[in-house]
């Protein structure tokens, strides 16, 4: 009885904890930003460019992935566009 109260319990807290996450990063306000791959650009450089200060790159990263339908060894071309999906952030657009 008390494996099988906490084999519920422990579903229950990654359900709740599933939940959790996706509400909070659903909240956070993006724009869609084109982007022109240049000579030598990797998703690493880009998401590198579009990284806030308290943010991590590897969020950028999947970000970028996920809205081109990239993998992680994508090889990307010069002249090639992407989007990169960032922050609503008018400090981020004035530095770009």
């Amino acid at each position: 009885m008390k494996k099988f109260m906490l084999i519920i319990i422990m579903c229950l807290t990654v359900y709740f904890g599933h939940g959790i996450l996706n509400m909070e990063a659903s909240d956070i306000p993006m724009h869609r930003q084109q982007v022109i791959v240049h000579s030598g650009d990797t998703l690493w450089a880009i998401a590198s460019r579009w990284t806030e200060k308290n943010e991590d790159v590897r969020e950028v990263l999947y970000r970028i992935q996920q809205e081109n339908k990239l993998k992680g060894n994508a090889f990307l071309q010069p002249g090639q566009k992407i989007i990169v999906p960032v922050r609503e952030s008018n400090e981020m657009l004035a530095q770009k």
